[in-house]
This record gives C-alpha cells, structure tokens and sequence, in this order.
C-alpha cells in the first residue's frame, strides 16, 4: 500500500485505535469477583484481540504523512500492555490447568487436588498483581491518552474530523455490541 492510502485512511484508522483500545480498558475495568477462572481466561482473551486491533490500526495510522512521534511511542505503550494482559492471561491458564479434579497437571504430577490448590493460587495472585500493576499504568496513562487524541483530531481537516467521529460512532457500536461479558451491565466506569 502506498502513502496516499494511508493518508486517505488516517481518520479511520484513528478511530478504530481509540475505539479498540478504549474498550479493552473498559473491560480490564470490569471488577472479577465471583468470575470463574475459564471465564476470566475467556476475559483476557477478548481483551488482548482488542488490544491487537488497536495496535494494528495504530501502524496504519503512523504509516501516513504528518503523524507525530508520540504516536509511534503509544504504538509501543499498546504492545507493551497487551503483553502484560498475555501475561495474566498465561498464569491464568496455569491455574486453571491445576484445577479441578480432572486436571491434567495434576494427573501428570501424580498430585491431589489438594496438592494443587496451592500452585493455582499462586498462579491466580500472579494474574491479579499483574492486572494490578496494568491498572496503575492505564490511570497514569488517561492523561497521555487524551492529549495524543486531541492532538490527532486537531491535526485533521474538518472532512477528515467528520470522518473520524463517524467512523468512530459505529465503531463505537459495534465494538461495545461484539465485546460483551455477562458482567457488563455492572460496569466500573473506565477512567482512560
């Protein structure tokens, strides 16, 4: 693809970064008590095609003319996130692969139930400090956040804001309507 594509795209590619990436915050937000283990896996798994598509549409969009560096460095801060929701993710398939009686692990290890209890929850406080920290890091990152987005629609003509805010709306729509979790309806609202 050339240039002029991606300049022609950029206000769409925009849209679906923030969009993407705004949901998968929300839903790292959603609290995960009384959430089984397979659920939360299922969780983190949403949450990381979230981040995956805010990251690609990211490259897209600092593939046009006229980007910023701070673009490039939130493209960065997506990758680093969306590992640490990888992460999460794996200690969490550790815990649940040490639970239940039907374990594998623990067949493997010729161990009891009993004996696994504790590895798994190690594994489970892994995932929480994990996700601990990478709330820490998305509070801190709310204000860096906005700041780029308003920085990119301030650089776009007025065509190229309409673009952006209605590719984002049905985004918007889409995005929340496809990433649902029975949870959902008790939210914590995001603060990014």
């Amino acid at each position: 693809m050339n240039k002029q594509h991606f300049d022609i795209n950029r206000p769409v590619h925009l849209a679906r970064r923030d969009v993407f990436f705004e949901r998968a915050v929300e839903l790292l937000y959603t609290p995960l008590q009384n959430v089984n283990t397979a659920d939360r896996i299922k969780r983190a798994e949403m949450i990381i095609a979230l981040f995956k598509t805010s990251e690609t549409h990211a490259f897209f969009a600092i593939q046009a003319s006229g980007t910023i560096p701070r673009e490039s460095d939130f493209l960065r801060f997506l990758k680093l996130i969306s590992d640490n929701v990888q992460s999460a993710h794996s200690m969490l398939q550790h815990q649940l692969h040490l639970e239940g009686e039907e374990s594998f692990l623990c067949q493997f290890l010729s161990a009891t139930p009993e004996q696994c209890i504790l590895p798994a929850m190690h594994y489970q406080r892994r995932a929480e400090d994990i996700l601990q920290g990478l709330w820490n890091v998305l509070q801190l990152a709310h204000a860096a956040y906005r700041s780029l987005q308003q920085e990119n629609l301030q650089a776009l003509s007025d065509p190229e804001r309409e673009r952006y805010r209605l590719a984002y709306d049905s985004f918007r729509q889409d995005v929340t309507a496809r990433y649902t979790l029975a949870v959902d309806v008790h939210e914590v609202s995001p603060t990014v």
